[in-house]
């Protein structure tokens, strides 16, 4: 894994996406995967990165169940 980005001695990470009102993904030489959203960076192994589509998916769909059940959250199901 690699070090934080102030004492990495690799070159950047390549920018794979890259959402402006988000954050990026990029990828290390070292292959982890940096995800920065706002002012954090998680730095995860691929596998870990792969995991990350079907997490966050999961906890999407239960936020929407939620929302629909409780009242005057129906903001978060839009």
């Amino acid at each position: 894994m690699c070090m934080p980005a102030r004492n990495h001695t690799q070159p950047e990470p390549a920018v794979l996406s890259e959402c402006p009102s988000l954050g990026s993904v990029a990828m290390c030489t070292c292959g982890t995967m940096h995800v920065s959203v706002g002012g954090v960076t998680l730095r995860l192994a691929p596998e870990a990165f792969g995991e990350m589509p079907r997490m966050c998916q999961q906890a999407a769909d239960r936020m929407m169940l939620s929302a629909e059940m409780t009242p005057g959250t129906a903001r978060l199901a839009n």
